[in-house]
């Protein structure tokens, strides 16, 4: 075998090659490394972006967001948690040195995140989020119309206390009518209805006013004279829907039985011609309260003690009357009231939700994300005494200027109290008050349906009764 011996220059030029391919080689290295990192630092915090991009969090170089729930814009740092949507009006994003409020047209919110469309380097957006009862009020041509400041519930209300609120319900922050208005009436179909307020998911309960805009008698009434049940001597018939046997407060509570009461308003509605043209449009998991919390221990007055065991024929407060009461003196009416939205408040401590409560006692056709029972058939039910009380109503105090006063009596959903083997249950007296009575009553006291109509309707008209909300089809 023979050897050759490279010259000298061909050395050079063999170590140089070498060395330019190495370097090369290297150089192709970071190169594609660097890019593999950029690749992912878009992905990651969407510096450079060209895609659709999710986020939960706050990134203040490319995304700022803030919350209103009724009084101010809050800077947030995660995207908020339940009923919210983006308030288009003022979401918008900076493009380089220009404002493009458009681009929120691409943007999405999922309950989890925002989804917004980039398509240009060093965009940063600003998302503000409102309660979706604000987007309602915004479909309905009235969100200017809400009134600051805060109801002490200390009476009827007058003329300087009625308009449109906010309070806050089991699902967000809440629009509620109270007093002496006239621009809440909606007219589906044939028949007129009223607006009681904005649920804080965005849907519209309405309570039945009959086929004229006429304000008062029996023609505003589904039907008249209704028991809310025909026995009256054990805890379970305060419900509007109860158990087999009253042997424990789980047992009696339990959702098994339709009241008299429920199987009346289930005639009527399927009955009902006109509203099945739009059964399209009623919201199926915004829940009726029919709050059968009880009051924990004994209280005991003149003549009796409230044992509160809440089954069989124990004497037991129920929550909406412990929270009409005078703490301090459970034998008067408190001259503060204490109203709630919240089905799910534990009535020995107001400021306590307990899941079980809202979980039981929110009728509901269809549960969604653990609110409402699911136990009703259609969805339908009654007013309840604390929405009563947020409508400007008060105990034994006359209110023919409230808008709810129709001259005629009519049920609520809430339980008041078991007292000397009678159950007795709220309702709307003749004057406008609120009232109570024995649920084997059916000889003056009638029936007003109450309904929820879906978020996201469009509406023309302006709520008055010449002329009305309609939905737009």
């Amino acid at each position: 075998m023979k050897f050759e011996r490279l010259n000298e220059n061909n050395g050079k030029v063999s170590r140089v090659f070498l060395c330019g391919l190495i370097t090369g080689v290297g150089l192709l290295i970071i190169f594609n490394l660097f890019l593999t990192k950029a690749k992912y630092k878009v992905v990651d915090s969407a510096k450079l972006v060209n895609s659709t991009i999710n986020y939960s969090s706050a990134d203040l170089n490319v995304i700022a967001m803030y919350k209103n729930d009724g009084e101010k814009d809050e800077l947030i740092k995660e995207v908020p948690k339940g009923y919210y949507d983006i308030d288009n009006e003022k979401s918008y994003c900076i493009v380089g040195n220009n404002k493009e409020d458009k681009i929120t047209n691409n943007m999405e919110y999922t309950g989890n995140s925002v989804k917004i469309d980039i398509n240009k380097k060093g965009t940063k957006c600003y998302v503000y989020f409102i309660p979706e009862a604000a987007n309602t009020l915004a479909n309905l041509g009235i969100k200017e119309e809400i009134k600051e400041g805060k109801i002490e519930f200390t009476g009827i209300a007058t003329e300087s206390d009625s308009g449109l609120f906010s309070g806050e319900d089991d699902y967000g922050t809440t629009y509620y009518y109270r007093g002496i208005v006239n621009n809440n009436w909606v007219k589906i179909g044939e028949e007129y209805w009223r607006i009681i307020r904005i649920n804080g998911n965005g849907t519209i309960r309405l309570i039945y006013n009959g086929k004229t805009t006429s304000q008062t008698g029996e023609e505003t009434l589904a039907k008249t004279n209704v028991a809310f049940n025909e026995t009256i001597n054990d805890n379970k018939y305060v419900g509007f829907m109860y158990g087999t046997n009253s042997t424990s407060y789980e047992a009696a509570h339990k959702n098994e039985i339709k009241s008299n009461i429920l199987t009346e308003i289930e005639k009527w509605y399927s009955t009902n011609d006109n509203l099945k043209k739009y059964i399209q449009y009623l919201d199926e998991a915004t829940g009726f309260c029919g709050d059968r919390s009880k009051v924990t221990g004994e209280i005991s007055e003149e003549e009796f003690t409230y044992t509160n065991l809440g089954y069989g024929t124990s004497s037991t407060i129920y929550g909406a009357y412990h929270r009409l009461l005078d703490n301090n003196d459970t034998t008067h009416w408190g001259n503060t009231q204490k109203p709630t939205f919240k089905c799910g408040i534990d009535p020995s401590n107001v400021d306590t939700l307990n899941k079980d409560y809202l979980e039981r006692d929110l009728y509901t056709t269809k549960s969604e994300e653990g609110i409402g029972n699911g136990a009703l058939q259609y969805p339908i039910g009654l007013i309840t005494a604390d929405e009563a009380i947020f409508a400007g109503n008060f105990i034994g105090k006359e209110s023919y200027t409230n808008w709810l006063c129709n001259k005629q009596n009519y049920w609520t959903l809430s339980p008041r109290d078991l007292i000397g083997n009678n159950v007795v249950v709220f309702y709307i007296y003749v004057n406008g008050s609120l009232a109570s009575g024995i649920v084997n009553n059916n000889r003056s006291i009638g029936l007003r349906p109450v309904i929820n109509l879906k978020k996201d309707l469009e509406f023309k008209g302006n709520g008055t009764t010449s002329s009305p909300f309609e939905i737009i089809e």
